[in-house]
């Protein structure tokens, strides 16, 4: 049987390959740096623009190796420093490049325009060019690319720190079943599905506890990171760290107003389904550790990885057999999910076409491949249908190729359920979905929003950043739940607030959209399955919401947003009836 790991000799055949390949790249850059005293026509455009990517495709390999070397090997030296070393040198070809975008700006957007129309290879280049012009205004001089990089450069410090804290912080221990054991970072999330409640709230408390005693020090990453993006967006001439992450996608900012009044307006949905369980777990005063309780009686369920494998390629069989060879390519040294106590032991992730986790059998873990196996599939077809200047889906609609397959998963297991306590069980995690991808992402959305608000004009204390976090999870989970004091500094284990700005309302908005697909692809067949492979395999060649297009998909109209709440409240009328059933 294939092991599922990596094969990242297909990006570097060892380590001193990587070396190697980034002295190459400065020589390259001596020979780009020549063009900058050039007068630019038409031919010399098009030979500085082929460079220009050339070169950032080898760094972007470099630092794809080098960052995977080191989730492999956390805590091997080498590895540390190769993770280190690409993302210097990444940030080095960056600022080195910035040069030609200042370039053509200063051409004109209609000089640029006659040398497209004078040289017919520069097409390739057409969308990437009015970008550049649309961008233009928040593109900066050399001096201020500098300290635009320093700040860059310091987030990546920062984030290494975190990295390192995260990996160092130590948990405790608890009593399960009279046995006194480590809670990990690997097994944490199993003692909070365990069905005793002693043993959920001593896991939740003790590590809650662990990231109580370090609150000062995630405060003070926080407030270093913000700190350097605000600067940055401010350097570029943008009004907020929101508006550049919308602006750089070109997406319209009332979708995310639009997506935190929605779900705001729907906050009842979600807090009758929490009522639901909690009745059925037999719970008169739920705490926030008491929600990560399967809905499955006492059904225990786990997946080999040879299993997990049969289960996904079944349950993606409606997006037909091309779809289907490419998930098998990439089960050969794409997917790294055996366990192993030398990787990263917290984090799931996709880049390029390798996804990472930890594969232990459950449900999740099931999830989680078929999570990263979408978002792989979509970048292997852009790949190989776009040049490599297009070939990365916009995180705004890549979510949608994951999400669509979550989507799949469920409904092909709760299809093939052979007992009532399955159906339960898969019909909840749909459910589940629903609140952990729309609603809490919505709710982390929120809280980001409001701390880079805070940050513009306070330092992010943990004071403040704990009352801020008790204020919107009382909010989201409505009044009928009893609040742990100790649940306020949850923020601090909210990895996406450190590594990304904006990440979260993608899962939101993912879900809503890939809800559309399903039931237009599978369920009413006005979308086919030629057209959705179109749509992978279009990575950024459009505008994000251009994309969507090719899907019939427009978000901005409220509707759609809609349409995902009647589709949740579909699902919890039919497990009101399931419950009912069962009860009989």
């Amino acid at each position: 049987m294939t092991k599922l790991e990596w094969k990242l000799q297909e990006i570097f055949i060892n380590n001193q390959s990587f070396y190697d390949e980034i002295n190459t790249v400065n020589q390259l850059l001596e020979d780009v740096k020549k063009y900058e005293s050039a007068e630019l026509d038409s031919t010399l455009l098009l030979n500085l623009l082929d460079k220009k990517w050339s070169i950032k495709e080898i760094s972007n390999n470099i630092l794809i190796y080098g960052s995977l070397m080191y989730y492999k090997n956390v805590n091997d030296d080498e590895c540390i420093e190769l993770k280190r070393v690409a993302e210097t040198f990444n940030n080095d070809v960056n600022t080195i490049l910035k040069f030609i975008d200042r370039k053509i700006l200063d051409l004109g957007f209609e000089k640029v325009s006659s040398f497209i129309a004078e040289n017919p290879k520069l097409e390739t280049y057409k969308l990437a060019l009015h970008n550049l012009f649309r961008l233009g205004d928040h593109i900066q001089s050399y001096e201020i690319n500098q300290k635009i990089k320093r700040n860059s450069d310091s987030i990546n410090e920062q984030l290494s720190i975190y990295n390192n804290l995260l990996r160092d912080i130590e948990y405790g221990s608890i009593n399960v079943n009279g046995e006194e054991v480590q809670v990990t970072s690997s097994n944490f999330v199993k003692y909070m599905s365990s069905r005793d409640r002693e043993t959920r709230k001593q896991a939740y408390c003790v590590v809650n506890n662990a990231f109580q005693k370090e609150k000062n020090n995630f405060a003070s990453l926080l407030n270093r990171i913000y700190g350097c993006r605000i600067e940055n967006s401010i350097l570029e001439k943008y009004n907020s760290v929101l508006e550049k992450i919308l602006f750089e996608e070109n997406i319209n900012p009332e979708i995310i107003s639009k997506l935190i009044e929605s779900v705001n307006n729907n906050l009842s949905l979600i807090q009758k389904y929490l009522k639901i369980k909690s009745d059925l777990l037999e719970i008169e005063e739920p705490h926030l550790y008491d929600f990560g309780v399967p809905l499955d009686s006492n059904l225990k369920i786990k997946y080999s990885l040879e299993e997990a494998k049969k289960i996904i390629l079944n349950s993606l069989e409606p997006l037909g057999p091309e779809y289907i060879e490419v998930v098998k390519t990439l089960f050969d040294g794409h997917i790294d999910a055996e366990l192993n106590e030398s990787k990263h032991q917290s984090i799931t992730f996709s880049w390029h076409t390798y996804s990472f986790m930890n594969f232990r059998g459950a449900y999740i873990d099931l999830k989680n491949m078929i999570h990263e196996i979408g978002h792989i599939v979509n970048y292997y077809l852009s790949k190989k249908e776009q040049p490599f200047i297009y070939e990365d889906s916009t995180i705004f609609v890549g979510e949608t190729a994951s999400i669509v397959n979550e989507i799949l998963l469920n409904r092909y297991l709760y299809k093939n359920a052979n007992t009532e306590e399955e159906k339960i069980f898969y019909l909840s995690k749909e459910i589940e979905n629903y609140f952990s991808s729309v609603f809490k992402q919505t709710m982390y959305t929120e809280f980001e929003n409001d701390l880079y608000k805070i940050k513009t004009k306070y330092e992010l204390t943990p004071e403040v950043l704990c009352e801020r976090y008790n204020s919107i999870i009382r909010k989201y989970y409505g009044d009928n739940i009893v609040y742990d004091e100790i649940a306020s500094v949850e923020w601090a284990r909210l990895g996406h607030l450190y590594r990304w700005s904006y990440y979260p309302y993608r899962y939101a908005t993912g879900l809503l959209m890939a809800s559309v697909v399903v039931d237009s692809l599978v369920d009413k067949k006005t979308l086919s399955k030629e057209d959705y492979i179109k749509f992978l395999s279009a990575g950024s060649s459009r505008y994000s919401l251009d994309l969507l297009k090719i899907l019939n998909i427009d978000l901005v109209n409220t509707s759609i947003i809609e349409s995902g709440f009647n589709v949740m409240a579909e699902d919890i009328k039919e497990l009101q009836e399931v419950l009912s059933l069962n009860k009989k």
